[in-house]
């Protein structure tokens, strides 16, 4: 388990101190935050203020720094806004839900552990990772990494449940013989769609993308040449 995370979080990172920070022009850090490089290199920023890292940073998103917003992404930000409070949230169930997988399989571990839950109110709790024999507070990075590791093995098509689409080998779509690949492959697939949900919820990425009428069909639109 030596290679470098592809997200950041805070025990696995060095602080950057003023000597080393460039000559960027932006204003200070707002308060609470703090800015450090991740073992492969790349800065990102802490919220100690809610505990949580990420890559963006967080002077961009003031206007008299980034400028205005384009009306698109304002839209978009609408519209995501409306959907997370159209989310219903979880009653009577704990606080946080706790999943600890292995990075060698960390495809069968989380589908063994995501499948087993029979109260799907229990996946919208606060995700706690874990990764086996890896010490590290989990402030939201640990999440991520997840999402982001278990979603190139699940779209894998090595295992047989999806395929490049013709056009590419960058977009997916379901491989019709998936049945001939995995006898089992109906119940991956509702495991691959609790995830999906899960990220949705929480407001996480995958790291997939799938032909046109594959979100069509996810919409329930017609489609058409």
């Amino acid at each position: 388990t030596g290679r470098a995370s592809p997200m950041p979080n805070a025990s696995s990172s060095a602080a950057i101190s003023d000597s080393r920070r460039p000559e960027d022009g932006l204003a200070p850090l707002p308060e609470g935050w703090e800015e450090r490089v991740h073992t492969d290199g790349r800065i990102f920023f802490i919220d100690h203020n809610t505990r949580t890292t990420q890559w963006e940073d967080p002077r961009l998103s003031m206007p008299n720094v980034a400028g205005q917003a384009v009306p698109y992404s304002r839209d978009y930000k609408r519209k995501y806004e409306y959907l997370k409070g159209q989310l219903r949230k979880p009653a009577n169930v704990p606080n946080k839900i706790e999943i600890k997988v292995r990075r060698a399989s960390i495809l069968e571990d989380s589908y063994r552990i995501i499948n087993s839950i029979t109260k799907v109110d229990l996946l919208k709790t606060k995700l706690w990772i874990e990764f086996e024999g890896e010490a590290g507070l989990d402030y939201g990075g640990l999440a991520r990494e997840w999402f982001y590791l278990l979603s190139k093995e699940m779209f894998n098509p090595y295992y047989g449940l999806f395929e490049y689409s013709a056009m590419d080998n960058y977009t997916l779509q379901i491989n019709p013989f998936s049945g001939l690949c995995n006898e089992d492959h109906l119940h991956y697939f509702k495991f691959i769609g609790r995830v999906a949900g899960m990220a949705v919820y929480h407001g996480k990425l995958l790291d997939a993308f799938f032909i046109r009428p594959f979100y069509k069909m996810m919409l329930q639109k017609q489609i058409d040449l």
